[in-house]
C-alpha cells in the first residue's frame, strides 16, 4: 500500500475519478430516501406509464435498429454492389441528426396538411387530414431511424473482423447463408451486437426532446417535470434513482447472459472473407434496403430543414442567433477539453498503476450510461451542499454572504457534460495510448523523465490522432445535449439545442431549423474523420 502512495500521478488519477463518481453515488442515494406527498402522488399516478412507455420504447427500438444495422452491415462487408463504396458511410449520417430534430420534422410531414399526408391522400384518392405522429408509435419510428447506425457501426466491425474460414467450414458443413448468418456471424458477433443496442437503449431513456414533442411520459420528461413543474427534487431524483438502477441492470443481465462465453478468432488461418459479387435482382435489392434508412433518417429530414431555414433565413443574421451560436460552440469546447484533461490524466494513471486506478476509472466511466437530467440532478444536490457551506463559512468568518457562486454557472453544466462524456473521451484516449509499448516508457523512466514529461512528449504527440477524435466526438455530444443543459443552464444562458426545441415547442419549425442546421453541420465533421478511421 506504500508504495501506491508514493504513486502521485495514480492518487491523481483516483481523485479525479471521485470527482466524477459523486453524481452517480448522489443519485443512487435517492432510491432510500423516504417519498414526500408529490412521490406518493407521482408513485400512484404516472410511474407506471413512465416504466410502461420506456419498456416499449426500448424493445421496439432495439428490434428496429438490430433489423436495420445487421441487415445493412452484413451487405455492406459480404457483397459487392452498386455504390456501395458510398453507401457503406452515408449510413453513418444519421448520427448527425439530433432525434428531436428528426421527431420535429415528421411530425409536420404527417400532421394537418403535411407533404406526406397530402402525397398519401393524392395517390390513394382519398381525404386524409392528418396522421397522427404524436404517439409512442412516432417515438419509436424517430429512434429506431436515428439511433440504427450505432447497431450498424459495431456490427460491420465484428463482420470485418472475423475470419473467413469460420464461413468456409460452415459451406462446407452444408449451412446455407441463412444458417450462417444465425449460426455463426450473429454468435461471434455478440458482443459488438449488445454494445450497439445498449447504447441505443441507454439514449432512448436518456431523450427528453422526443419525448416532450411528442408528448410521451418517459423517465427523463418526468424528471424534468417533478423539478421544474412541481419544484420536487426528491421525487426527481427518485425517478433518476430508478431510472440509473434500470440501465445497470440492464448492462449487468447482458454480462451475466454472456458468461464464459469466448469470441476469439482462434482458428490460425485469419484469412478475409471472399466478397461475393450480386447479381441484378439483388444488386437493387441491396441498394433499396441499404438505402431507405439513410433517406430517411437523413435526406428527407436534412432537406426539410434546408427549406424551412430558406423561410426564416433573416434569424441566421441576427445578434441573438450568433450569440446562442457562440455560447453553444463555447459550452462544447470548454467541455470537450475538459473531458479530453480528465481522460488524459485518469488514462495514464491506469498505464503507471493499473491495480489502484482501474477499478475507479471504471465506476467513472459509467456517467455515459447516465442520462443527462440524471446527472443534472446528481450534480445538484453536492453543488448546492457546497455553495451552502462557502455561504456559511464566509457570514461566520467574515460576515458576508457569498449566495450561490457554484450552482446556476458555467461550472456546473461542465461538470454535468464531464459525468456524461468523460466516457467517451476515456476509450478514445485509451485506444490511443494502448498501441503504445510500455518499453517506451521504461525507456524515458531510465533516462529520468518524469510522468508528466513523458505523457506531454511522447504520449500526447503519438496519439494526437485518437485525442482528437474524442475531442471532436464530445463536442458534437454537448451540442446535441438537451435535458441536462435545460436544468443546469445559468439564467439567460441559450444554446442551439433548446433554441431549436423552444422554437418546436411553439410550432415555429422554420425558426428552430438554423439551429439545428448549425449543430448538423457542425456534427458531420467528426463523421467524416470516423469513417476515415474505420476504412482504415
Amino acid at each position: 500500500m506504500i508504495s501506491y502512495t508514493k504513486n502521485s500521478w495514480a492518487l491523481l488519477s483516483v481523485l479525479l475519478s471521485l470527482i466524477v463518481i459523486i453524481p452517480i453515488v448522489t443519485v443512487i442515494f435517492f432510491f432510500i430516501v423516504p417519498g414526500d406527498d408529490t412521490w406518493i402522488h407521482l408513485r400512484e399516478t404516472v410511474l407506471i406509464s413512465y416504466i410502461f412507455n420506456s419498456i416499449i420504447l426500448i424493445i421496439f427500438v432495439s428490434i428496429g435498429t438490430i433489423l436495420i444495422g445487421v441487415i445493412s452491415a452484413w451487405l455492406v462487408t459480404m457483397y459487392i454492389f452498386p455504390l456501395k463504396k458510398y453507401i457503406e458511410w452515408l449510413l453513418f449520417l444519421p448520427l448527425a441528426i439530433p432525434s428531436y430534430a428528426v421527431a420535429y420534422v415528421y411530425a409536420d410531414l404527417l400532421g394537418y396538411g403535411g407533404f406526406i399526408t397530402n402525397t398519401i391522400s393524392l395517390i390513394f384518392n382519398h381525404n386524409i387530414k392528418s396522421i397522427n405522429f404524436y404517439s409512442i408509435y412516432g417515438a419509436i419510428f424517430v429512434f429506431i431511424f436515428s439511433l440504427y447506425p450505432y447497431v450498424y457501426l459495431l456490427m460491420r466491425q465484428a463482420f470485418i473482423s472475423q475470419s473467413g474460414s469460420y464461413t468456409e467450414i460452415a459451406k462446407i458443413s452444408g449451412l446455407n447463408i441463412m444458417q450462417i448468418i444465425f449460426k455463426v456471424s450473429l454468435p461471434l458477433g455478440r458482443p459488438a451486437l449488445a454494445g450497439g443496442v445498449t447504447l441505443v437503449i441507454m439514449e432512448t431513456l436518456a431523450d427528453y426532446g422526443v419525448s416532450d414533442y411528442l408528448g410521451i411520459d418517459t423517465f427523463t420528461k418526468g424528471i424534468y417535470k417533478a423539478w421544474f413543474n412541481l419544484g420536487d427534487i426528491a421525487s426527481a431524483g427518485k425517478l433518476s434513482a430508478i431510472l440509473l438502477i434500470s440501465i445497470a441492470i440492464i448492462i449487468t443481465v447482458e454480462k451475466k447472459l454472456r458468461g464464459r462465453a469466448q469470441y476469439n478468432n482462434e482458428i490460425r488461418s485469419d484469412k478475409k472473407y471472399k466478397l461475393k459479387k450480386l447479381n441484378r435482382i439483388f444488386s437493387i435489392l441491396a441498394v433499396i434496403t441499404c438505402i431507405i434508412p439513410i433517406v430517411i433518417g437523413f435526406v428527407i429530414p436534412f432537406i426539410v430543414l434546408v427549406l424551412w431555414s430558406l423561410d426564416g433565413i433573416n434569424n441566421i443574421y441576427s445578434v441573438s442567433f450568433i450569440n446562442v451560436a457562440l455560447s453553444s460552440l463555447a459550452l462544447a469546447l470548454s467541455a470537450s477539453v475538459l473531458c479530453i484533461i480528465f481522460a488524459l490524466i485518469i488514462v495514464y494513471g491506469m498505464r503507471t498503476n493499473s491495480k489502484i486506478v482501474t477499478p475507479f476509472a471504471r465506476v467513472a466511466s459509467l456517467g455515459y450510461s447516465i442520462p443527462g437530467a440524471v446527472a443534472a440532478i446528481g450534480i445538484l444536490i453536492p453543488l448546492v451542499w457546497l455553495d451552502n457551506f462557502i455561504n456559511n463559512f464566509s457570514l461566520k468568518y467574515f460576515n458576508f454572504s457569498t449566495g450561490l457562486i457554484i450552482t446556476g454557472t458555467w461550472f456546473a453544466l461542465l461538470f454535468a457534460y464531464l459525468v456524461r462524456f468523460l466516457a467517451l473521451s476515456m476509450q478514445s484516449v485509451e485506444n490511443s495510448f494502448i498501441k503504445i509499448s510500455k518499453s517506451i516508457d521504461y525507456a524515458a523512466k531510465i533516462l529520468g523523465k518524469s510522468n508528466r514529461i513523458i505523457l506531454t512528449n511522447i504520449h500526447l504527440k503519438i496519439g494526437l490522432g485518437g485525442i482528437s477524435l474524442g475531442l471532436l466526438i464530445v463536442f458534437v455530444d454537448v451540442l446535441k445535449e438537451l435535458p441536462a443543459t435545460m436544468i443546469l443552464r445559468p439564467f439567460g444562458l441559450s444554446t442551439l439545442a433548446i433554441k431549436a426545441h423552444e422554437f418546436a415547442i411553439d410550432d415555429r419549425l422554420q425558426d428552430a431549423a438554423a439551429p439545428l442546421l448549425a449543430i448538423i453541420l457542425v456534427c458531420l465533421i467528426p463523421l467524416y474523420f470516423l469513417t476515415k478511421v474505420i476504412r482504415q
